[in-house]
């Protein structure tokens, strides 16, 4: 049944050809984050690959992005997203907390969803700048008495978490005027902002030294390693004559020899 060489090698390299897969398999990328926007995905990429770090996105049913990386790399590319503010953070936009859900709401509930919109929509744009990592914007706008003398002035404050090497902090003027022509009633000087820079996050030595290969090491290593089993099979099989006799006789003592019928014993 097994009379071919070649079949009957294959057949007793099977345990090697098993721990040959199951090391690649150990290198495989691991899903980091799923159900992405595109664009999300590809801030995720661009950040991990600047990192030095080996990552890829896949869009698995056309719709949602994939961000992946090497098992190996899982907690470097935590913090590396994590530190850069990604994934970004969802704001709700005021289409959406004015969305028409058939209730009606009550004059209370309807302020409170707009104060809300407007801080996501004000969040949402000082996130847009360059450097910043997160915005929070928090917009108080006082239930005043139409007929009260003492009316309490609005007020807002503005929480910025910028990357180190972005100077964001000279930005705080522009910010202030832009929250004060954002919210009716709000003065300059009512706009407090403070402005934070985020932690340096110092990368592993192992990816900060050089690129990595697109390919893992113990990967590498055991694809070089089933080549040569390969290779060593072919010149068995082949035994050309080149080969050494001392060699080549006792690799025809093992694999026999293939396309030649077999000698029925003498009597």
């Amino acid at each position: 049944m097994l009379s071919n060489p070649a079949i009957r090698l294959a057949f007793s390299l099977r345990p090697l050809l098993w721990l040959c897969l199951a090391f690649a398999l150990a290198g495989c990328k691991q899903d980091l984050y799923s159900k992405l926007v595109e664009s999300d995905a590809n801030d995720m990429l661009a950040v991990l690959l600047e990192a030095n770090i080996d990552a890829s996105k896949a869009s698995p049913d056309g719709k949602t992005w994939t961000v992946s990386v090497e098992s190996d790399d899982m907690g470097a590319a935590l913090q590396v997203l994590r530190s850069n503010g990604l994934p970004a953070r969802a704001h709700t936009s005021l289409g959406d907390v004015f969305k028409k859900d058939g209730l009606i709401s009550t004059p209370t509930e309807e302020r409170v969803r707009f104060i809300h919109g407007v801080s996501q929509e004000l969040a949402a744009t000082l996130s847009a700048i360059d450097g910043v990592i997160t915005a929070r914007v928090h917009v108080v706008l006082p239930n005043n008495d139409p007929l009260a003398e003492n009316v309490k002035p609005s007020s807002a404050s503005v929480f910025i978490k910028h990357r180190p090497e972005a100077n964001v902090a000279t930005l705080t003027p522009v910010v202030r005027n832009l929250v004060m022509r954002s919210v009716e009633g709000l003065s300059y000087d009512n706009v407090n902002v403070t402005v934070v820079a985020a932690s340096p996050f110092e990368l592993p030595e192992r990816l900060t030294a050089a690129r990595k290969p697109a390919v893992s090491l113990p990967v590498m290593a055991m694809l070089g390693l089933l080549a040569c089993l390969l290779g060593v099979l072919g010149v068995a099989l082949l035994r050309p004559q080149w080969l050494p006799a001392p060699v080549r006789g006792p690799a025809g003592k093992l694999l026999g020899r293939a396309g030649e019928p077999a000698q029925e014993p003498s009597a």
